[in-house]
């Protein structure tokens, strides 16, 4: 079998990572082609139906952008706010060549203190995540094995 060619509406370097992560523990060759695809929702969507709206809205533009895709990909993050508070969770959407659709929520899970504070505030998540260690004395902290992390079979 060929290999697949996926368009994938993001040009985030980890989301790029993380999938083709997936795609080798599924035994799956592709060749990806990250799109610069918009939302159409909130920079950081705070409900679970934004969310989902914004990987279709993300799978819908980059099949307009690369006709020649086997089918096109639509991560979106976000967070929705519960009892105990702000959960992180995921929305993908595929959507084949002969239009059919489908989308998936990843499980949810709640933010550590730090988040929920600066999501509390209005503030973007992305921007402030380095704050999470500020004033850390732990040299072992689970974000640095994220961070340094390397996955020797992504290209």
């Amino acid at each position: 079998m060929d290999k697949l060619k996926i368009a994938v509406g993001t040009t985030s370097e980890a989301k790029i990572k993380y999938l083709k992560e997936v795609l080798k523990e599924l035994k799956i060759k592709a060749d990806l082609i990250p799109v610069d695809a918009k939302s159409g929702v909130a920079e950081q969507p705070k409900t679970t139906e934004e969310t989902e709206r914004g990987s279709i809205n993300r799978a819908k533009s980059t099949f307009k952008k690369t006709k020649d895709a086997d089918f096109a990909l639509g991560i979106e993050v976000g967070y929705h706010k519960e009892k105990n508070g702000y959960e992180m969770f995921c929305w993908v959407t595929i959507i084949d060549k002969t239009g059919y659709q489908i989308s998936s929520q990843s499980h949810k899970f709640l933010l550590p203190k730090y988040h929920q504070e600066v999501l509390n505030k209005g503030m973007e998540m992305s921007v402030n995540l380095d704050g999470y260690l500020k004033d850390k004395k732990e040299k072992n902290h689970i974000k640095k094995h994220i961070d340094d992390a390397s996955l020797p079979w992504i290209e």
